[in-house]
């Protein structure tokens, strides 16, 4: 019996080393869980910033890439707009009955490409008697006038077109010399 006494104390002793670990184990545990759940909100608050950066910057692609998609298809239609103005021009003036009906069905054609365009934000680049500007004009020869201030547009030759104020093409114009 007294063999088992020693066997209890000795287990006594164990169990009370075991505890102290244990509770050092369980503060070491809960504070390294704090650590973390710290971390956690960290990186929640963190990973919340970069997707709500990356959706917006995606919005705006997105945007961009509705706003221009038909870039490419408004400036194949630029020639034919150009010749159907070329085509009214030269048969404005004619006073035969038939090519009076020519040219009213081809102003009507080109008067609906005019509508198709401005419905999808084209703006059109005609002014006469405005400032040259290099970023939507393209001057193709000087003119001498006294009636029109120096730098300013006297005469348009080929209109040009700018889509959400991006130019599809810059209008190629004549400019006042004195």
């Amino acid at each position: 019996m007294i063999q088992k006494k020693k066997d209890i104390n000795k287990n006594d002793i164990n169990n009370k080393e075991d505890k102290f670990k244990i509770k050092n184990k369980i503060k070491y545990l809960k504070k390294n869980n704090k650590k973390l759940k710290k971390n956690i909100i960290s990186l929640k608050k963190k990973n919340k910033n970069k997707i709500e950066k990356v959706q917006i910057r995606c919005r705006k692609e997105i945007e961009l890439s509705y706003k221009f998609s038909l870039e490419n298809i408004f400036s194949s239609i630029l020639p034919i707009l150009d010749s159907l103005e070329m085509a009214t021009l030269s048969l404005n003036d004619n006073k035969n009955i038939e090519y009076y009906k020519i040219y009213k069905k081809l102003k009507k054609l080109k008067n609906y490409f005019i509508k198709i365009l401005i419905n999808n934000n084209v703006k059109i680049i005609d002014k006469i008697n405005v400032r040259f500007n290099p970023l939507f004009h393209q001057a193709m020869f000087l003119k001498f006038s006294k009636d029109i201030k120096e730098n300013n547009i006297i005469d348009v030759l080929q209109k040009g077109y700018l889509l959400h104020d991006r130019l599809l093409r810059a209008a190629m114009v004549s400019v006042s010399k004195i």
